[in-house]
């Protein structure tokens, strides 16, 4: 470990030493939505980019039309420019990638993307957003309050942002950067942030954290990793992001903004600790808005916004009090609120079927697709939910079996579909999970409140058919998951819908 330790850490400074003078890039997986933004940054640094990816997308065909070369189909070893100063991959692509074998070979440095973003902003004054669900939500908005109040950041999202010139990216011209962590290969420790939100914790990525312990503890290491005296804004209804935060208050000397909706908090704070504050959350959903007041001490912030759902009233308020921190107006924090429009994938209306408004999200883990179909459910009681969903690899499903059994319980109708499985990340040990197994089980337990219809589709082209053939009038219809469910559906949509949105617009639901 300590030798391992010692290999990092001289690669690391390497990387320091010539990653700003670099002139040719070439980025493995450049159809990744963060490995564009990182093809987004090199090129406005006057870096020649090219790229390859396995699959044609909205993305890769958005880098070629910036003038980036990009090389569709399987990798190869002649994907990789003769002069070319550095490899970028993405995490998707194993050691065994004979792109990243060809940059060994020719003592090309090879780093993820991540690793180049950590080296990148080293100098910055970083703002990481962490947490399981609603960093790009949180992102998008820290990012938008920051740049309403005159902050000039550079802000890095893992979804599409409307309105944004460069979609996940905008670049300003100060020295603060807000960036979404990924805790996925615990790529969020590349950072040393002086600011840092932890929206929620809960256990994913089961293929690299084998408990909730194992991931409290590698938030813990990046607490750790923080700036002396760092600000952290928390959700302190998580008991595992308390946990983590404890053991490390006094000897980081940390600023904690913990927040919560009444009588949800998991800690108990000190009156005469200053390091320590709680902000009371109040959310209401009154006349089609959702409402939510923070008070923090004698301060009072109210915010109203177009979004629905508890979850993204609590995504308000890590988003906004963290950018009182950092120095926006409240007037600032209060226009973002109340113009916000979404942003791609979640919760997003891509299109019209036979009447019937088709949303897509990127909820995955069963706590999201709770949440959302929770907050539909509850704003349109009367309107039949159709949901959709693909779940996102076998070994998440396999280990959050039980839950995913019980998160659909408020649909109406649901078509479930065959199990994404993630190139790269599939193990043998999962190949008897199977959605259709799952659904076996969701049938099984459904007796307090049956769901209407119940079907299993074995590919997302089926998914997509047979969802839309079962809607009526009046539904409302989602098509949920982190995999292709989404661009065969877009697909779909163009082929068989007579007008679609565009640019396309995000639900004022």
């Amino acid at each position: 470990m300590i030798l391992n330790n010692r290999v990092k850490l001289a690669k690391n400074s390497k990387i320091m030493q010539n990653i700003h003078n670099w002139k040719h890039v070439h980025l493995i997986g450049i159809g990744g939505i963060n490995m564009s933004a990182v093809a987004k940054i090199l090129l406005k640094s006057g870096i020649t980019v090219t790229g390859s990816d396995v699959h044609e997308s909205e993305i890769t065909r958005e880098m070629q039309n910036l003038g980036i070369k990009v090389t569709i189909g399987p990798h190869d070893e002649r994907n990789v420019p003769v002069k070319c100063d550095g490899v970028i991959h993405t995490s998707a692509a194993p050691e065994t990638n004979p792109e990243r074998i060809a940059a060994k070979n020719r003592n090309i440095i090879d780093i993820n993307n991540f690793e180049w973003m950590g080296a990148w902003f080293k100098k910055s004054r970083t703002v990481v957003v962490a947490g399981t669900h609603g960093k790009s939500t949180v992102t998008a908005l820290l990012g938008m309050m920051c740049i309403e109040g005159g902050l000039d950041p550079t802000v890095i999202v893992g979804s599409k942002v409307p309105g944004w010139v460069n979609h996940n990216l905008h670049l300003g011209n100060s020295d603060l950067v807000i960036i979404e962590g990924d805790e996925y290969a615990k790529h969020f420790l590349e950072f040393h942030p002086e600011a840092l939100i932890i929206n929620n914790m809960e256990l994913d990525h089961t293929d690299v954290y084998a408990n909730i312990d194992e991931l409290r503890k590698t938030f813990e290491r990046l607490i750790r990793q923080t700036k002396i005296g760092a600000t952290i804004v928390a959700n302190a209804e998580f008991e595992q992001t308390v946990e983590a935060i404890k053991p490390l208050l006094v000897t980081q000397k940390l600023n904690v903004n913990y927040f919560s909706r009444p009588n949800r908090s998991k800690i108990e704070l000190r009156t005469k600790n200053k390091e320590q504050h709680l902000s009371d959350v109040t959310i209401k959903w009154k006349y089609e808005k959702l409402q939510v007041a923070i008070k923090t001490g004698n301060d009072e912030l109210n915010l109203t916004s177009d979004l629905i759902g508890e979850y993204n009233g609590l995504n308000l308020t890590s988003a906004a009090l963290m950018a009182q921190h950092l120095g926006a107006s409240n007037e600032a924090i209060q226009k973002v609120a109340q113009t916000f429009p979404g942003i791609w994938r979640r919760m997003e209306l891509i299109g019209e079927y036979k009447g019937v408004n088709i949303y897509s999200d990127y909820g995955h883990h069963p706590s999201a697709v709770s949440a959302v179909v929770t907050a539909v459910r509850e704003a349109y009681p009367e309107k039949r939910l159709v949901l959709c969903f693909q779940p996102h690899h076998k070994n998440r499903t396999k280990n959050l079996w039980l839950d995913f059994i019980s998160c659909f319980d408020r649909a109406d109708v649901l078509v479930l579909c065959e199990i994404y499985d993630v190139a790269g990340r599939a193990s043998s040990e999962d190949a008897g999970v199977t959605s259709a197994k799952l659904l076996e089980e969701i049938k099984a337990r459904d007796i307090a409140r049956p769901l209407d219809r119940m079907e299993f589709a074995p590919n997302p082209e089926s998914a997509v058919n047979q969802t839309l053939k079962l809607l009526k009038d009046g539904d409302i219809c989602i098509f949920m998951g982190a995999g292709d469910i989404d661009s065969v559906l877009r697909v779909y949509l163009h082929k068989h819908s007579e007008e679609l949105p565009e640019p396309v617009k995000v639900p004022q639901i």
